[in-house]
């Protein structure tokens, strides 16, 4: 007997169709596969679940595994050139099922009409569907129940399944199906599409009133705002020239093998640089073994485990990455190392990262039909960030020739350009705004640089000297100094970094940069007493949480804490998300207005920290730049901010000529 909860003909289609054109809202669930199944605009969708008041339905169009029905002997050839037999399942063939032309020619009504369309992660799922409709997204009202989630805790898990099991204490894919659902059989995938489709209704009905009791409703609708422009993304994709990373490549390469040497020449032996046990036991281990005798900074995530159960601590159990390492910077040895496991991060992020590695099937070439579409997270840090996968656009090294040379691969199509524009310091400018006087706030009101401004109270210059156009070389070399260590004093207010930082962003020494953060104490005073009232505010809210401009909740459960270490970074989260957080609901806001101001042929693809880029024709480039003044700079933005708001905005051909 069929099943009614998996449609596998046109009449039960036709009959879900009627069902759901009977309520005003329903949730969609898509399950992709191929080699680019997280890439919406060219992965495969085989499964779609739907969810409605009394109704939760799973639709397969292409899942070729029915069940196992037994087992057979297949050769494999080894890495070293022999063959050994391999134990591999035999299946039955799937029931026959619907062409996805049929399906979404059926669902069409339910897409494109005023229905509220509900999902779990709507972004993936509206982009990917937009190829069934010759790129048409599905029609607005959206509800995100992941963006809601978030909102409503920012801390906890909020992958579908684990708000499930948090719900209801339902565990219903402990295999991990959604991961890869053409390994899975056909009766196992059709039940966790069903499971997802129904969970995700249930969560949205448990959960979609909750943002307005707490105050987020204009939040939550500013984030589903937002998706439009993460689809927009996703589907345009950003141009890149792959040569320039293949010849970085070549580049990284050289620098690994010379580095490598100078590793081992160093330690006095070789050893297996990518291996952390092996590393730990070199940088760790008594130097009568051989070892460098360092002392270690840092457990791994295995050997907190253990000092958690009471067992004893291995060498082994001490971590080795990049921040384990830092407090050893000096070491020549570690010096090269911290320079090799960037070098190889580069190379992983964004080589093979983007270009594909032949020899790793889970590497798939990222540039399709000569642009890369990377996924773009809008909720991807706490503080309500954007973060960026495939590749991590967040993470390119912002200072240095790598850097410049990375973004210079997203190169503008011929006759075509890219406008990039750059919030100018939004999170000095956000803490101004919140202070409303003092000097940092009278230097913006003003139009002087916030950098300038720190340089000049702290070095007691007049910040008339930094503006002269007939300066020496010797001023202008001293001016440039100076405005660095200002850069490195604002950077440490809204982060909480220490001296220890400010001295190597400034490139001074530990003692520098203690006196120069105690010169800014003095200067700036009533940013001290606000970091501190924001703090103590925080504390006294019976969740202990800041909010941002615009409302957006940051929850720190260790403000009361009795460890002074963990308060600490409470303390330090609690000021930085209250800074970073309204920066970024600053271009998150600016983002939604740009959308509806492009013209045509001008298309959004990439956004990184306070930068839009925007991939537009020559003749059209004036209108867009016309467009980003307004969306970042517009009266209805501006009135949120105390003072005036700025954006650096360039027209270039490559994306590191903005830098």
């Amino acid at each position: 007997m069929p099943s009614s909860t998996i449609v596998l003909d046109t009449a039960h289609l036709k009959h879900v169709v009627d069902y759901f054109s009977r309520y005003d809202e329903f949730v969609w669930d898509l399950e992709t596969i191929g080699e680019h199944r997280g890439t919406p605009a060219h992965n495969q969708v085989t499964w779609l679940g739907l969810a409605t008041h009394g109704m939760a339905v799973a639709i397969p169009m292409g899942h070729d595994r029915g069940k196992i029905i037994g087992h057979k002997k297949e050769p494999r050839i080894l890495t070293n050139g022999r063959t050994q037999n391999k134990t591999v399942a035999v299946w039955s063939k799937a029931p026959e099922q619907l062409r996805p032309s049929q399906v979404f020619e059926a669902l069409e009504p339910l897409f494109f009409s005023d229905r509220l369309k509900i999902a779990h992660n709507a972004p993936f799922d509206l982009a990917s569907l937009a190829k069934y409709y010759d790129g048409r997204v599905p029609d607005k009202p959206w509800f995100d129940t992941f963006i809601n989630s978030v909102l409503l805790n920012e801390n906890r898990l909020n992958g579908l399944k684990q708000r499930v099991n948090d719900t209801w204490k339902v565990n219903y894919d402990k295999e991990n199906v959604g991961k890869c659902v053409e390994e899975f059989p056909f009766q196992t995938v059709a039940r966790y599409v069903y499971m997802d489709a129904k969970y995700t209704w249930l969560l949205y009905q448990e959960e979609k009133d909750l943002c307005a009791k707490e105050g987020l409703e204009g939040l939550l609708a500013l984030e589903l705002d937002v998706v439009d422009t993460v689809v927009e993304m996703a589907l345009n994709g950003a141009p890149i020239n792959p040569t320039i990373l293949e010849e970085f490549g070549v580049v990284l390469d050289e620098r690994l093998v010379d580095l490598e040497g100078e590793i081992y020449r160093g330690v006095g032996q070789k050893f297996n640089l990518n291996s952390s046990q092996q590393k730990a036991k070199i940088f760790y281990g008594s130097k009568k073994e051989g070892g460098l005798g360092l002392k270690p900074t840092a457990l791994t995530d295995g050997g907190k485990k253990k000092r958690k159960e009471g067992k004893e601590i291995l060498v082994t159990d001490w971590s080795t990455d990049s921040d384990a390492l830092e407090p050893h910077k000096d070491h020549p040895v570690i010096a090269n190392v911290l320079k090799y496991q960037k070098d190889m991060k580069l190379k992983s992020t964004y080589v093979t990262g983007i270009l594909g590695d032949p020899d790793d099937p889970k590497k798939p070439c990222r540039v399709i039909d000569g642009r890369v579409h990377g996924s773009f997270k809008q909720l991807g840090a706490k503080t309500g960030r954007w973060s960026s996968a495939e590749p991590n656009l967040q993470n390119i090294p912002s200072r240095g020739d790598d850097g410049k040379i990375i973004r210079s691969a997203y190169e503008a199509l011929p006759g075509w350009k890219e406008v990039v524009a750059d919030y100018g310091q939004i999170e000095l400018v956000m803490l101004a705004h919140f202070i409303g006087f003092g000097a940092l706030y009278e230097g913006f009101k003003n139009g002087i640089d916030a950098h300038t401004m720190t340089a000049s109270l702290v070095f007691g210059v007049p910040f008339e000297e930094f503006a002269r156009e007939d300066k020496t070389p010797e001023e202008e070399k001293s001016h440039k100094e100076m405005r660095g260590v200002a850069k490195s004093l604002n950077f440490a207010i809204v982060y909480g970094a220490g001296p220890a930082k400010v001295a190597d962003m400034a490139d001074i020494s530990l003692a520098e940069a203690k006196r120069h953060m105690e010169t800014h104490r003095e200067m700036f005073p009533e940013i001290y007493r606000y970091k501190a009232w924001v703090i103590n505010q925080a504390k006294q809210e019976r969740d202990l949480h800041v909010r941002t401009i615009l409302g957006r909740k940051r929850r720190l459960k260790d403000l009361r804490i009795g460890n002074d270490e963990l308060r600490a970074s409470a303390e330090r989260k609690c000021f930085n998300a209250k800074i970073q957080g309204s920066g970024a609901d600053i271009i998150k806001l600016a983002m939604v207005r740009l959308l509806p101001l492009l013209p045509e042929h001008a298309e959004l693809i990439l956004t990184v920290h306070d930068e839009l880029v925007v991939h537009a024709r020559e003749d059209v480039v004036p209108l867009v730049v016309d467009a980003m003044k307004e969306a970042m700079l517009g009266e209805d933005i501006q009135r949120l901010v105390k003072v005036p708001l700025t954006s650096d905005i360039s027209v270039v051909d490559n994306w590191s000529l903005a830098k």
